[in-house]
């Protein structure tokens, strides 16, 4: 888990890389979906950013908050009526779903130009819109989110784990997290009010979009719900 001191883009934060066991757990393929957020909260609204929609119904739901998500977590392990739980992944299990068995910066190798056979990141279709971006020199054919499940899966047949949008960890975020860690199911529950995102987003510039990459969030309050940050579900038994 991290990065090595070597890799290119890597923030102090991603160290020291170091070897986790975590538990067995089921990761939602896709990230929840507007319509699956409708089915919780009905009429639930995720906008647009620049005139451009975030709200179709295959798109990934934003302007959750980490409180929201856990929310939505919770009812949907009432309706498993005690047979599953649903959470948030903590930040070890959110790498090991990420990395699918692999031990490169990205899912599909080390370079960031062939992220738009996998990855919704900032590229080349959404430069001629901002054409300030720094931007990876492929096109993924979308400016904002792109409906779950739009690119090639990772190793372990999971959509989107890079780029479309940062997701919640059940972590709070520490900068030392790495030196805190214990071997086996790590995870910083406490210190803290921000929470790790994890993933890189549409307009994630390539270095940004890695397996180690790491970013902190307020949970809630003001700033909280932005349009560039979801989530996805862990299950457990």
């Amino acid at each position: 888990m991290g990065s090595p001191s070597d890799e290119i883009g890597r923030d102090p934060d991603e160290g020291p890389l170091h070897e986790v066991c975590v538990g067995g757990f089921w990761m939602g393929q896709t990230e929840v979906t507007n319509a699956q957020c409708r089915k919780f909260k009905p009429g639930y609204d995720s906008r647009n950013y620049h005139g451009y929609s975030l709200n179709g119904d295959d798109q990934p739901a934003v302007f959750v908050n980490w409180y929201e998500a856990k929310a939505f977590a919770k009812w949907l392990t009432e309706k498993a009526n005690g047979k599953y739980r649903f959470r948030l992944p903590t930040e070890a299990e959110w790498e090991y779903a990420c990395r699918g068995g692999t031990t490169s910066s990205r899912f599909w190798g080390e370079d960031p130009d062939q992220a738009c056979r996998y990855a919704n990141v900032a590229d080349l279709t959404a430069a001629r819109r901002w054409t300030h971006w720094r931007v990876n020199q492929c096109e993924d054919g979308y400016e904002v989110t792109a409906p779950v499940g739009s690119f090639d899966p990772n190793p372990f047949g999971l959509y989107d784990m890079l780029g479309n949008l940062f997701e919640w960890c059940e972590d709070v975020y520490s900068e030392d997290a790495y030196r805190l860690h214990g071997r086996k199911n790590p995870a910083i529950t406490a210190g803290g009010s921000d929470r790790v995102i994890r993933g890189g987003c549409w307009y994630s510039w390539p270095a940004g979009v890695r397996c180690a990459g790491r970013s902190d969030h307020p949970a809630a309050g003001r700033g909280a719900r932005d349009y560039f940050i979801g989530f996805r579900l862990v299950r457990t038994p």
